[in-house]
């Protein structure tokens, strides 16, 4: 952890003042040898490195002496820019002997004068008032005992008749109990000694004050050691500054005034953009600074540096808390200052407080107004999340006009958050210009590379270039060797929520029927193949009619796929359960057995994974099939070979069950490519590959997969990526007449980082343009592929040269049904659930049904998925009961409940709901839409459950890695 902060192009020139201060350093080493002398530093780690580096830049020698329980992981914290330094000597405190301690630094230092002591970061301050006092040195002593305990600091300055927080403190709760019932919420509870911001939280009830408060009294800190006492404070309000000054004797120097720049972005109320520096005669800079020295004598801070955090509250400044220490971050400001300042900073005082009064004497009381140059620091703020694969933003960063110094972690391999929070924040840049408008420039394009998410390019991932279906599954092995599953929203049927607006006058139209068979049903039976999802729909509607169902389960199919049952589908009984057998044969005799008496009038598809079954069955049965003289319809690879021969616009594919019959295909294609098994439900393995190495490793990893439907993956089809419009054109069939049932385009746009991301889906107007395009085409693919008989669902991007199918299912639309409603309102009475049982059962009301929806539609309507931008364990979901009042509002569903955990939606397994809307003014529907999204944006969905807050900034962090700089 190192770098190397260097005189920088972009400064104005070394000050007249600096040049004395060098020459003033010079004259005083003739008289005595730096050499001969040396400093000794507690716990010097961050801004404390670089104070030390530059001691011994002027030729003095450094100690460093660790406080007892001091964490090994905080000694390596050493700045980049001090990758050479060395200490003479490195010694541990000898626990609670304070003269033996000094005994053994001054056997250390031999022949060496010690000739200060300082802390070198916040875990050292109260052991070096205490050497300091006891060696004789420069020292802030010890009249006040533990300075840096925060409730101290407010005690002092209340009695010194200065704004403080109000609080209580205390290593027992009992101490504390009567100042957190009687304060308002939220409120702030932190150790009373602390790093940065290392134990804050603010809580938000007497509870969550409670179980933190016992928590802090468990945890060790981050410096080492236990946490003392507990202090409980209100929550300030307005806006943060930080003044930076060096003391000596009592002569406090301002060497900077700071403003962090905050607002909310990815679900985070506050989240650091950056600091910028702030003019020390404006009439805010009067105030904080006049302020926070009142605040150093009255805590009796008299020598050395010191960080003061001030919140400007509405009846003025209060401080937040007072480090008697350095700014920390590393020292990745100090060129800043410098710049700012002509010459010098916080470093550069420090030291000449301690070891050249003369120089320290002539030092400005306060930065010169204006600045020398304009600057700030700017935070990277990352919309984004994943595995890196390349940095491309920070080499544009690095050649910006103002570019002086770039501190990140962030390297190939390394997995990217959003930024909530400190921790999260992925980058410190320093920016120095001389002129203004440069300086605004280059900041505003930085925020531009983040809102684009190009910052960083990351490992692709399973994508979204299917409607992410209440029966979609994403592919296994997300690591390698994994074999399970994950569901979307919907998939887990019966965990779900779901509300439904019964009374909407829009489903309650004349034309709305049920259709009744001339024959008597009772004495029929329907078979129905794997119904899940839509299937149990289907079948629901047939068991309406008066028909008895034989639900058969194709051979492997998923436990948990049979769970998935429509919640409207709850009271759908079978008539009998059997399971397919070895052989056709078999198969057909146990569905024999199970009609008994009642004959066989129908057999079809209730799911993705039982369509070869249910063409084989129907047609051996000899009712309505789509036979098999295709075999395996549902194979992608051989639809696009079926509709190639008829001439239709197909996607350029090759397929196989090894490798070696895609590789040519996959070195010639242009990237990206879709990669995907050849038998799929949803969007099961579907990805986009951008290389031939991704392509062949997941070529490979489907191959050993599991499919959602059960059974192994018999074959991958690498096929074009194509780009335009996503449609579905949802199909009934009766001996070869195709009924349209509804045309649907995908409402897909980026958000959080991801390219595509579905916020819902709208109907079609079967007479427009597109419509009147891609219908057409869709029946052509029915008739290429043989499906004469049943309902289908194609899904079909609209290319800049016509439509193109991306795949056929041989069965209804998806999604459990949730769109039936919907159908119903906008077609005046039916959809492809009422229409598949009329084309099996009821040929004369098949035939009565429109050619296609009526147009215009009668009423307005759309489905809307719920998009998170934020993320959080949900205390309560307000925003669903927002939903639920508005005009349009048909039908909820959710997996998302009090405690479940909600992440940002980028994909299909996070997004968060459906809401159906209908209405009969398309402007109601418009508004009620605008609400939704606005909830969305607002982060009004959910409450979550609160957590760790960040309420002070701390540039320096551990994950800090590297840092980058203009030569």
């Amino acid at each position: 952890r190192h770098s190397s902060i260097i005189p920088l192009p972009h400064c104005s020139p070394v000050s007249v003042l600096h040049k004395s201060l060098i020459i003033m350093s010079s004259t005083i080493q003739e008289y005595s040898d730096p050499h001969t002398q040396v400093i000794v530093f507690v716990d010097p780690y961050s801004t404390g490195c670089v104070i030390a580096q530059e001691m011994v830049r002027r030729g003095y020698n450094v100690m460093a002496l660790w406080t007892h329980g001091f964490a090994d992981e905080m000694k390596l914290h050493v700045p980049l820019s001090c990758a050479g330094l060395e200490y003479v000597a490195e010694i541990t405190q000898i626990p609670d002997q304070v003269d033996a301690t000094i005994e053994l630094l001054r056997n250390t230092a031999g022949d060496l004068e010690i000739v200060a002591c300082l802390a070198g970061g916040e875990a050292g301050v109260d052991f070096a008032d205490v050497l300091s006092e006891r060696m004789g040195l420069l020292s802030n002593g010890t009249d006040v005992p533990n300075r840096r305990d925060k409730k101290i600091q407010q005690e002092l300055i209340a009695a010194a008749g200065m704004r403080s927080v109000r609080q209580a403190g205390g290593d027992k709760f009992e101490h504390v109990e009567s100042f957190l019932k009687t304060e308002s919420y939220p409120l702030v509870v932190k150790p009373t000694e602390s790093a940065g911001s290392d134990g804050v939280k603010l809580c938000h009830s007497f509870e969550e004050a409670k179980e933190h408060f016992h928590l802090l009294m468990k945890k060790q800190l981050v410096n080492g050691g236990e946490c003392p006492a507990v202090l409980c404070q209100e929550f300030l309000r307005g806006n943060e500054y930080i003044v930076d000054h060096v003391s000596r004797n009592g002569v406090h120097k301002t060497c900077g005034v700071w403003v962090y720049e905050r607002k909310a972005v990815n679900g985070a109320a506050f989240v650091y953009f950056g600091f910028i520096p702030v003019e020390a005669d404006s009439e805010i800079a009067k105030i904080l600074i006049s302020y926070t020295r009142a605040v150093l004598d009255a805590i009796g801070l008299k020598n050395g540096p010191s960080h003061g955090e001030i919140m400007m509250t509405q009846d003025g400044p209060c401080l937040v808390e007072m480090n008697c220490r350095a700014n920390g971050g590393d020292g990745n400001w100090r060129p800043l200052s410098r710049a700012l300042t002509g010459g010098y900073s916080q470093v550069e005082a420090t030291v000449d407080c301690y070891l050249d009064p003369e120089a320290f004497a002539k030092y400005p009381d306060k930065p010169p107004t204006p600045f020398k140059a304009s600057g700030r620091e700017v935070a990277l703020v990352s919309y984004s999340e994943g595995i890196v694969k390349s940095t491309p933003a920070f080499e544009i960063i690095k050649n910006l006009p103002s570019f002086v110094c770039l501190e990140s972690g962030v390297k190939i391999g390394s997995h990217v958050k959003r930024t909530v929070d400190l921790v999260t924040i992925a980058g410190h840049v320093i920016l120095l210009n001389d002129d203004a408008e440069v300086l605004q420039k280059d900041i505003a394009l930085i925020r531009y590379l983040e809102e684009i998410n190009a910052l960083f390019t990351y490992e692709t991932k399973l994508e979204n270039l299917k409607r992410p279906r209440g029966d979609s599954i994403a592919m296994p092995a997300i690591q390698p060797g994994e074999t399970s599953l994950r569901h979307t929203f919907s998939a887990d049927g019966p965990t779900l929520i779901r509300h439904m607006s019964c009374d909407r006058p829009e489903l309650q139209m004349s034309s709305m029927r049920r259709g009744m068979t001339t024959v008597d049903a009772s004495k029929e039976v329907v078979v129905i193949v794997d119904p899940y999802s839509t299937g149990c729909c289907i079948a629901q509607e047939i068991q309406k009619r008066g028909y008895r169902i034989i639900c058969l389960w194709t051979k492997g199919f998923s436990e948990e796929m049979k769970q998935h049952v429509p919640l409207s589908c709850e009271g759908l009984e079978y008539f009998a359960e059997v399971t397919e057998e070895e052989t056709l044969a078999d198969t057909l005799k146990v569905v024999y057995e199970a009609a008994g008496q009642l004959r066989v009038v129908a057999c079809l598809a209730g799911g993705e994974a039982g369509v070869d079954l249910a063409d084989a069955l129907s047609e051996r049965l000899n009712v309505r099939t789509n036979g098999t003289d295709i075999p395996n319809r549902r194979d992608k690879k051989l639809q696009q070979e079926l509709i190639k021969k008829h001439g239709l616009r197909s996607v350029r594919q090759a397929g196989g069950d090894t490798f070696e019959k895609v590789e040519s295909f996959l070195k010639s294609e242009p990237y990206p490519v879709v990669v995907k098994p050849v038998d799929s439900a949803g969007s099961d393995g579907v990805k986009l590959c951008h290389d031939l190495d991704e392509a062949r490793e997941h070529f490979d990893r489907l191959m050993k997969s599991q499919m959602v439907n059960g059974g192994d993956c018999p074959a991958v089809v690498c096929q074009e990526f194509l780009r335009g419009k996503e449609y579905v054109v949802d199909h009934v069939s009766r001996d070869g007449v195709h009924k349209t049932a509804m045309v649907w385009v995908y409402d897909k746009r980026p958000a959080n980082g991801a390219a595509f991301v579905y916020f819902g889906q709208e109907p079609v107007d079967s007479e427009s343009s597109e419509a009147k395009i891609l219908i057409p085409y869709v029946r052509r693919v029915l008739d290429a592929l043989g499906v004469k008989n049943g309902p289908s669902h194609a899904e079909v991007i609209m290319t800049a040269n016509g439509p193109c199918l991306v795949e056929m299912n041989c069965r209804a639309h998806g999604g459990d049904g949730n769109w039936k409603p919907l159908c119903q309102a906008l077609c005046g009475g039916y959809s492809q659930v009422e229409a598949t049982a009329d084309a099996y059962l009821e040929k004369q009301a098949f035939h009565a049904l429109a050619d296609k929806p009526p147009s215009p539609f009668k009423a307005a309507g759309e489905e809307v998925i719920l998009v998170s931008f934020s993320s959080g364990t949900v205390k309560s979901t307000p925003g669903f009961d927002k939903i639920m009042q508005l005009p349009s509002f048909l039908y909820l569903e959710t997996g998302v409940k009090p405690g479940t955990f909600v992440d940002y939606t980028t994909d299909l397994f996070t997004g968060v709901g459906s809401v159906i809307l209908v209405h009969h003014d398309p402007e109601t529907l418009t508004r009620d839409v605008e609400t939704i999204r606005k909830l969305e944006k607002d982060n009004a969905l959910f409450e979550y459950e609160p957590e760790a807050a960040t309420l002070n900034h701390s540039i320096s962090g551990l994950n800090l890695t590297e840092i980058v700089q203009s030569p």
